[in-house]
């Protein structure tokens, strides 16, 4: 149990709501219009086997650089020899062309990196018709999970903390009916390289007491890293029940598991 909480930073994408189909609209528009169109069936089959642990290791660093190969299987090999030797959190901010594998979106954009697709617009285009798709099949939020971080921004200051823009941080959270929920907003976060100069920014005393300070994401490089380099706590969302974890304090899988958490948060106040 953790006392005297005081900050709880969320983050927005596969934390507050959870999509693990995702994949399969943007490799669908990764490959459009381009020489690997057909191998559309092949490379959602593979993300859907990273998912389920059986290909890649999730949680790792992994070489971004662009590969010609000619058949799905040979790229697959390509992908699963680009694993990098274990990196510490500086070496990786320090390090260049390379990804953690720490959700799902960061699957798909291994493979149109390694594939040469995202170049120029190509990646926001890509980014936006995924995210598009998702709000016309639409979302509905947990309400569990709305009271329980409504009642806890009662009792604490509440961040949320997204990479994404601004508008469409604020469309996802109108369709899940979120709106005005959370107190503070950090769009466009540029996590985890630009996450604790932006929460100092919201709040200079925030690390005083790191031990107060609570991150909740399902990214564990990009939400979770930053906030146990000051001294803070971690909760990591993981829907994904067969592939390596990283370090945390607490691991929950559903949203009702989270709300369930922040329940018990509450009540130490």
């Amino acid at each position: 149990m953790h006392k005297n909480v005081k900050t709880v930073i969320f983050d927005l994408d596969g934390t507050v709501y959870q999509n693990t189909t995702f994949h399969r609209d943007y490799l669908h528009f990764l490959v459009e219009d381009t020489a690997w169109v057909n191998w559309e069936a092949p490379l959602i089959e593979f993300v859907d086997s990273v998912f389920a642990g059986k290909r890649l290791v999730m949680n790792r660093f992994y070489q971004t650089v662009q590969v010609k190969p000619e058949t799905p299987d040979e790229f697959f090999a390509m992908l699963e020899e680009s694993l990098c030797p274990p990196l510490s959190y500086e070496e990786a901010l320090n390090s260049r062309d390379i990804i953690y594998l720490g959700d799902a979106w960061a699957v798909v954009t291994l493979i149109g990196e390694t594939l040469g697709l995202l170049a120029g617009e190509r990646r926001d285009l890509i980014y936006r018709r995924a995210r598009r798709r998702m709000e016309e099949e639409g979302m509905g939020g947990s309400i569990v999970l709305k009271t329980a971080i409504s009642d806890l921004s009662k009792r604490c200051n509440v961040i949320l903390m997204s990479n994404s823009y601004e508008e469409t941080a604020q469309e996802f959270l109108r369709q899940l009916g979120y709106n005005d929920l959370f107190p503070l907003i950090c769009s466009s976060a540029n996590k985890p390289f630009d996450m604790i100069r932006k929460l100092e920014q919201i709040d200079p005393a925030i690390f005083e007491q790191p031990e107060t300070v609570i991150s909740i994401g399902d990214h564990a490089y990009n939400d979770l890293m930053p906030i146990q380099q000051k001294g803070g706590r971690t909760v990591w969302l993981n829907p994904f029940p067969n592939i390596e974890r990283p370090v945390c304090d607490v691991e929950v899988e559903t949203l009702d598991e989270l709300a369930g958490y922040l329940t018990t948060l509450t009540g130490i106040f």
